[in-house]
């Protein structure tokens, strides 16, 4: 494969897209299409990954939470807190039901109400876009190193509480530096683990036309090698997953012919490192204009059911959650189900600063995320459900069709359609980690699955079919998509 293969495809590409060849839409699209890079091939990526696990230094240990340098137990509430007050704090949630009053569980939660930056940097560079990503490595992480956002940060660290140096390339999403915003948006963490969490996801483009001085630890990816990456277990981060989930390939183009695009595609299919199924659901986003007008009504019934779910929480003290001890080395649950609160020393020399420690979560089981997908109507559409989670900020989001711990629910209460992905075969499937800066050595199991229509299933209460170009529009509103159906909208 050369460039100029490439440069032609897109040429071949443009010819029959019409105005769409002028959009920035067009431009992540084919970025999405190729994997090929001149700056290094998918199989050097991984390379690269690999080689710093054994070039650079990141050792975490388990310790006891009296070992905690910068950590104290509040004598009032218990809660796990940093010194300084910033970072976060692991406090206790209780779950209530409105009309009763009463208390469905308590559980430790983590508090983390700063803003936190995602952001991904991108440039057009011989006639391709790319994308600056980092590999970072967080003390929970699985195989150490991750790709990462280009900035990935809280706000105390990028306003240096902890002393360490300057966040890289922040001034691209500071406002520093002129740059065209693509996504900017406040956007959930995981609703289970976290109280009220929201990041800012960003997208910015560089068309300054001068260079971008690459940092160590940083290399330019296409969006297909971002995609590519994803099939592999535990090598692309949550936050990456979150933000490139948003971006959005169709726009207004009724002029677009799109019977000669997938033509086109067809005959460049060596080129093209995408799936079929990929193909079928992105390309039949064209196809699924007409429906966009449901969007409103997945809305108001996620609205409504915010509204009346009668179902709240509450943030309570530590020292007051019932059926969790807390113990010398961790925090669980009194019967050992669910997860536990650790604490880890961390020694690295690649980060800000140099040593640490902190609490993480450690979850006991592989979470299962599946989404189940049927064609209709012209379109792929995927089954969702609207989830209740106690840390959500409106407690209700959209959801993958399976989100789960199986050892943690008894057998009678298993949730819907969890036997479609018992058995048979996934378009998609890789062990995802959750974020290695809270949590250790998490992950999930991610899962799409096709059936052959929508009446192989019998309806349940509180789940929808959502074409994949309406999922897209929905993730332009903020707190709408939860962060386990983002990482699996990430694939396309």
């Amino acid at each position: 494969m050369t460039k100029d293969k490439i440069l032609k495809f897109k040429k071949s590409l443009s010819r029959v897209c019409g105005d769409y060849a002028q959009t920035l839409e067009f431009e992540l699209f084919f970025s999405a299409l190729i994997d090929f890079n001149p700056f290094g091939d998918t199989s050097q990526v991984l390379e690269w990954l690999s080689g710093l696990n054994s070039r650079q230094y990141f050792e975490v240990e388990e310790v006891p939470f009296a070992n905690l340098q910068q950590w104290h137990f509040s004598p009032q509430t218990g809660d796990l807190q940093h010194h300084s007050g910033k970072f976060f704090s692991i406090r206790g949630c209780r779950v209530l039901d409105v009309k009763t009053g009463e208390t469905l569980w308590d559980q430790p939660i983590i508090d983390q109400p700063e803003v936190g930056i995602l952001g991904i940097l991108c440039k057009k560079m011989d006639g391709v876009l790319y994308f600056l990503m980092q590999a970072k490595a967080e003390p929970g992480n699985i195989n150490t190193y991750q790709l990462s956002p280009t900035v990935q940060a809280t706000r105390s660290n990028f306003l240096q509480v902890h002393g360490g140096k300057k966040t890289r390339y922040l001034d691209y999403f500071s406002g520093e530096r002129k740059c065209r915003v693509v996504i900017d948006r406040y956007q959930s963490e995981q609703g289970a683990r976290f109280l009220g969490k929201r990041n800012r996801n960003l997208l910015v483009l560089d068309e300054s036309g001068s260079d971008v001085e690459l940092g160590e630890n940083f290399r330019w990816l296409t969006l297909g090698q971002i995609k590519s990456l994803m099939e592999r277990d535990n090598t692309v981060n949550m936050d990456t997953r979150s933000v490139i989930s948003q971006i959005h390939y169709w726009g207004y183009h009724p002029d677009l012919d799109h019977e000669a695009l997938a033509k086109v595609i067809s005959e460049h299919r060596d080129l093209v490192a995408r799936s079929d199924f990929w193909l079928l659901a992105v390309l039949g986003g064209w196809d699924n204009f007409g429906n966009l007008d449901q969007t409103d009504k997945i809305l108001n019934k996620l609205a409504w059911t915010r509204h009346y779910s009668f179902k709240d929480k509450a943030a309570v003290p530590l020292n007051s959650v019932q059926e969790w001890k807390i113990g010398e080395q961790m925090i669980e649950h009194r019967e050992g189900r669910f997860f536990q609160v650790l604490a880890v020393s961390v020694r690295a020399n690649n980060r800000e600063v140099g040593h640490w420690d902190q609490p993480v979560i450690k979850q006991r089981h592989e979470g299962k995320i599946g989404l189940l997908a049927a064609p209709q109507y012209g379109a792929i559409h995927f089954l969702t459900q609207i989830k209740m989670e106690p840390g959500l900020y409106d407690m209700f989001e959209l959801a993958p069709t399976v989100q789960c711990i199986v050892q943690n629910r008894v057998f009678h209460n298993q949730p819907a359609y969890l036997e479609h992905f018992e058995n048979g075969t996934n378009v998609y499937a890789a062990r995802q980690s959750e974020e290695g800066g809270r949590f250790y050595r998490e992950c999930s199991l991610n899962m799409i699955r096709v059936l052959d229509g929508f009446n192989d299933l019998e309806p349940v209460e509180g789940f929808v079919w959502i074409p994949l170009r309406q999922l897209k529009e929905l993730l332009r509103h903020q707190q709408v998509v939860n962060v386990e159906l983002r990482s699996l909208l990430a694939y396309f």
